[in-house]
């Protein structure tokens, strides 16, 4: 569903995103310029194309089947941050575009296992015709803010028109598992934050577009304290146990509080996916973590780390905790047998409208193999009973709520608040 408001001549148009979570696309025009924040996948909608027989021809399909908008009708392409349901299909954009994002280094090293992808995926990746270059450098009075959330780097985007002062949030969270158990790192990450920099540089908002997504969550995320206070139980209760932990492997923070707790307890960190193992030896190098991390030989994974062989990490269970992705643990439980009782630790960050997961395989797999299995969300958003201090740290005149199924809540909250929803 498009929206479309106009304030003081500036036309903001909600290509997707408006009463839906994921696939946000915002075009900001006026009658000198035409910006787009974000242009995600709809995976909701995808979900009712294709399956894993059924996928996707090309872009221009899936663009008229209305799960990508028609960003290849616009030149300058503004990206909050990396998930698929906002950094959508680069290769669709036409070939002059110019697109800005939170960090290139980091872009290219997320996109580098899409682009030998044998599907639909293999169109992630930019062209080589398209100009990426980082947020900061735009000339178009678009100032990035860096936020939280569980992809990393993720930011905000301030829009300083003459005319309409815009602030568009992406998709952020106001709290950190890290920050609790080791504030020196958290620091490190994440210097200077939205909120904070609104505050200190006086900037003014007449639109604030905010994200809403935990006001239509089915169920309630757990906060940074409940999260590391039952993950600081599980590896005490579990000690005899082999342990596995599924990690996106651009959830920085999720990445270091694991790490925290696998040395806390002295056990040895093994990285068994090749995306997350070229991810972590970045993060660590990036942010200064030197604590020994360990590899399994594999003759197909470059060499970071000291390896593990899977003799040992099969004879010492309780020695070591694996870092993996989702669906490896299935893949190196059956390789290796006498996997019965392992703990599965599967982190999830994002609702499955965003995601696009489908996790009924996996449980049924961890039956058969008789894994224990605590799943456990953190989310990657706000808290609805945290949106006060958002508005009156902002100061909007107006609201537009996205990424959200709930925005007549959302609008109802901010009016509450004494604030006005466009």
């Amino acid at each position: 569903m498009t929206v479309t408001k106009t304030v003081n001549g500036v036309e903001i148009k909600i290509l997707q995103g408006y009463n839906e979570i994921g696939g946000n696309c915002i075009v900001i025009k006026d009658k000198d310029s035409e910006i787009v924040f974000d242009q995600g996948i709809r995976f909701s909608r995808f979900r009712k194309f294709y399956n894993t027989r059924i996928q996707p021809l090309s872009p221009q399909e899936m663009k008229e089947l209305g799960i990508i908008p028609p960003s290849d009708e616009y030149k300058k392409i503004f990206i909050s941050h990396y998930h698929l349901d906002h950094l959508g299909l680069l290769f669709h954009l036409p070939p002059d575009a110019e697109v800005y994002v939170p960090d290139t280094e980091i872009l290219e090293k997320f996109l580098e296992p899409y682009k030998n992808s044998p599907g639909w995926t293999t169109y992630v990746p930019p062209s080589v015709a398209i100009n990426i270059n980082n947020a900061i450098s735009n000339q178009d009075n678009v100032i990035p803010f860096y936020v939280e959330h569980s992809a990393y780097p993720a930011v905000a985007y301030y829009l300083n028109n003459p005319n309409v002062r815009i602030l568009y949030t992406g998709d952020f969270r106001l709290t950190s598992p890290i920050d609790s158990i080791d504030s020196e790192l958290h620091s490190k990450i994440h210097n200077k934050l939205l909120l904070k920099e609104i505050t200190a540089k006086g900037y003014s908002t007449d639109v604030l577009i905010i994200e809403g997504t935990n006001f239509s969550s089915p169920s309630t995320p757990t906060n940074e304290y409940t999260f590391n206070n039952i993950v600081f139980e599980i590896f005490n209760i579990h000690k005899n146990s082999l342990i596995m932990v599924l990690l996106d492997p651009l959830d920085v923070e999720a990445i270091f509080t694991i790490l925290h707790y696998v040395n806390y307890y002295g056990r040895k960190p093994v990285i068994t996916n090749r995306r997350l193992l070229k991810m972590i030896d970045y993060w660590t190098r990036r942010f200064g973590w030197n604590k020994e991390i360990y590899q399994l030989l594999d003759e197909n994974f470059e060499q970071v780390f000291e390896v593990v062989d899977e003799e040992e990490l099969t004879k010492s269970q309780s020695e070591y905790v694996i870092l993996t992705a989702k669906d490896e643990p299935i893949e190196l439980a059956r390789k290796l047998k006498n996997l019965e009782g392992t703990v599965v630790i599967s982190l999830s960050t994002e609702t499955k409208s965003e995601s696009g997961e489908d996790e009924s395989v996996e449980d049924v797999w961890f039956k058969t193999l008789g894994f224990i299995v605590y799943r456990l969300r953190i989310s990657g958003h706000y808290y609805p009973y945290e949106l006060r201090d958002i508005l009156d740290t902002i100061k909007p005149k107006y609201v537009i709520p996205v990424h959200t199924e709930a925005s007549r809540t959302v609008c109802e909250f901010v009016k509450r608040f004494g604030y006005q929803c466009l």
